[in-house]
């Protein structure tokens, strides 16, 4: 039997488990054999944690990252069975969330069932109490240390914004503030989504050159954070934040947005702007551009390690 049956939807979400492995827990990341502790990483492998915890009566850890305020609807849950192995909901009436049926219903099921909820930041935990009625436990999970550190490059240019293209990460923010820049600055953004071609079009109306690259490797994306002269991070809602952390432990000057968990875990080490506000922004990247870049060491409670201790403490109950 493995200590724990660790459920996560890519690779960034099993970043303590080697460390963990040599720490000696026994840790299968796939298969159907019998563990101590299940433990889901993420919203796309809830379901399938909980079935997989029902079926060889183990405990459960649901590790939720965030529950975005537009995706909950008007907040009420649809009633929500596991039974035989499937989930089984009351259809609803009118449009309760904003995503596919039952969904965070299914999630809010997995989170009242699971011995424990483990939450990134203060603000996840303030959600999910207030729309779920769940209490949890902060554990705040890590950037991936041993990839991104600083070293020298050959030329800072530009801005570079990394994350999904969509409406809440407010990519657009960062072409507006570059075209107030004479001439404008160039922008690099790094992600794909929805959002992409009315990003083309925004750059193109404002004269800003902007590369949006889909896809990177591993190597590429270090390469990216290393050579801007300035990363901005604009998003209006966050649950942990990765980029900033990225940015700054490759030792590049941040911009991000005044949002909590900015403030939470990078304290003044950044330069903060007001979410909607442009001119802002652009002063933002005007003092960064002319500043000293945060030191990376400051991040040394969010390297993986430090994220080892805290998981380890947090199993410690359940597997002692």
């Amino acid at each position: 039997m493995d200590d724990i049956r660790w459920f996560a939807p890519n690779k960034f979400c099993t970043l303590v488990v080697p460390r963990l492995r040599e720490r000696g827990l026994s840790i299968a990341l796939d298969g159907d054999r019998a563990a101590r502790l299940a433990l889901a990483m993420d919203a796309q492998v809830a379901a399938a944690a909980f079935a997989y915890a029902a079926r060889v009566r183990c405990r459960l850890i649901h590790y939720v990252w965030d529950l975005p305020p537009w995706r909950l609807g008007r907040g009420r849950h649809d009633w929500v069975w596991h039974v035989f192995g499937r989930y089984l909901r009351v259809p609803r009436v009118g449009r309760r969330y904003a995503e596919r049926p039952g969904y965070y219903s299914r999630l809010r099921f997995v989170a009242t069932h699971a011995r424990e909820v483990w939450v990134p930041s203060a603000q996840t935990a303030a959600s999910v109490r207030e729309h779920w009625g769940v209490q949890s436990r902060r554990v705040p999970f890590c950037f991936d240390s041993d990839r991104f550190t600083p070293a020298p490059a050959a030329r800072a240019h530009g801005l570079l914004s990394v994350s999904r293209l969509t409406a809440h990460k407010d990519h657009g923010a960062v072409i507006r503030a570059a075209a107030r820049f004479t001439p404008p600055l160039p922008v690099r953004i790094v992600g794909s989504g929805p959002e992409r071609p009315a990003l083309e079009r925004l750059a193109a109306d404002h004269g800003v050159a902007c590369v949006i690259d889909s896809r990177l490797s591993e190597d590429d994306m270090v390469t990216a954070y290393r050579g801007a002269e300035v990363v901005v991070c604009p998003s209006r809602f966050e649950g942990f934040g990765l980029t900033p952390m990225e940015a700054i432990a490759c030792g590049r000057p941040v911009v991000v947005s005044d949002i909590p968990p900015h403030r939470e875990f990078l304290g003044t080490a950044p330069h903060f702007f007001t979410v909607g506000d442009d001119d802002d922004l652009a002063a933002a990247i005007a003092a960064a551009r002319s500043g000293p870049s945060p030191p990376p060491d400051m991040l040394r409670p969010l390297r993986i390690e430090a994220a080892v201790d805290r998981f380890s403490a947090g199993l410690a109950p359940y597997l002692g």
